[in-house]
C-alpha cells in the first residue's frame, strides 16, 4: 500500500484532495481579498504577504485545521512535528522553476539528506485542474542539488485540495507570459528592477482580469520534523519573512500556540532570537 509517506519521501509531494469544504474555501479566499485591499508586499507585480502566521490571526485557523494536521501526521506517520511559523499569502504571483531552500542558505549543513523533513502546504484558490497554471513540480527531485533534473508535471488541483510538498523540491508557479515579461523589463528600464511599482502591478491585475477572469490567489506554511533542518529553516526563514514583511514581530500569537499545543503540535518562540 503506498502511503502518503511513501508518496512524499519517493516524489517530493502529495496531493490530499478534498480537504477543505466549499465554504471554507470561500472564507479563505475572502479573507485574502480583504486583506490585499489594506496591505500587501508588492513584488514582480503582484502581491505578496510574509509572516502572515504572526502578523494577522485572521488565518490561524487554517493553519490549525483538524484536517490539515491529519494530513501532515500522514506524511510524517508520527504525531511529533513542528510549526515553523513560517506563512505566506499570495496574489497574482508567479514564480520560475526553484527550490525553497534560498540555494541552501535556510540550511546550517548539508540537507540532501533523509532526515531533511520539511514540508510545505500550497492551497489554491482557483481550479487548477485544466488550466496548467497551478503548481507544477520536478518528480523526485527533493533529492537532487539542481533545477533541471526530474519529470515536470503539473498538478491539477480543485479548490480544497492541497499539495503536501518537501521544500527541497524543484517546483514553479504559473510563469509569467510574453507581456507580463514585457511589462517586468520595461520596469526595469525605468529603475523598477523587482517590480514593486504600485502602478505596474495594477496594470498587471488588470491584465490578468482580462486574460483569466479572476485573480490567482495562494496560500503557503510549513511544518518540519523535530530536528536541526527545520529548526534552521524556521530560523532562517523568519527572517526573510521580516525583512519581506518590514515588520518586527516573529513569536506566534498565544492563541495559535495554544491551539497548536492543544492538538500535540509544537511551535517556536526563537526565546534566543534571530
Amino acid at each position: 500500500m503506498n502511503t502518503a509517506k511513501d508518496s512524499i519521501e519517493r516524489d517530493g509531494f502529495v496531493v490530499f484532495q478534498n480537504l477543505f469544504s466549499p465554504d471554507e474555501m470561500a472564507k479563505m479566499n475572502s479573507s485574502i481579498h480583504n486583506f490585499f485591499k489594506r496591505k500587501g508586499v508588492t513584488y514582480r507585480y503582484g502581491l505578496t504577504q510574509p509572516n502572515i502566521a504572526v502578523e494577522e490571526p485572521e488565518f490561524s485557523w487554517i493553519i490549525s485545521h483538524p484536517k490539515v494536521l491529519e494530513a501532515y501526521r500522514a506524511v510524517f506517520a508520527m504525531d511529533d512535528f513542528v510549526f515553523t511559523s513560517h506563512a505566506d499569502i499570495h496574489h497574482n504571483m508567479g514564480f520560475g522553476w526553484h527550490k525553497d531552500d534560498a540555494k541552501g542558505a535556510y540550511f546550517s549543513e548539508p540537507y540532501f539528506t533523509p532526515d531533511c523533513r520539511v514540508y510545505k502546504m500550497g492551497i489554491y484558490m482557483n481550479d487548477h485542474s485544466t488550466d496548467g497554471n497551478g503548481m507544477s513540480v520536478r518528480i523526485g527531485s527533493h533529492l537532487i542539488d539542481n533545477l533541471t533534473d526530474g519529470e515536470a508535471v503539473s498538478l491539477a488541483t480543485k479548490p480544497g485540495d492541497v499539495v503536501i510538498f518537501d521544500v527541497r523540491i524543484t517546483h514553479a508557479g504559473k510563469e509569467y507570459d510574453v507581456v507580463e515579461r514585457g511589462l517586468l523589463k520595461l520596469g526595469r528600464l525605468f529603475g523598477d528592477m523587482n517590480g514593486k511599482s504600485k502602478i505596474g502591478r495594477k496594470v498587471r491585475d488588470l491584465y490578468c482580469s482580462f486574460k483569466t477572469g479572476k485573480p490567482k490567489r495562494s496560500f503557503f506554511f510549513t511544518f518540519g520534523a523535530p530536528n536541526i533542518f527545520t529548526y534552521d529553516f524556521a530560523r532562517t526563514n523568519m527572517r526573510r519573512q521580516i525583512e519581506q514583511s518590514g515588520g518586527s514581530e516573529y513569536v506566534l500569537s498565544e492563541k495559535l500556540s495554544n491551539e497548536l499545543h492543544s492538538k500535540g503540535v509544537k511551535t517556536l518562540r526563537f526565546e534566543e532570537g534571530l
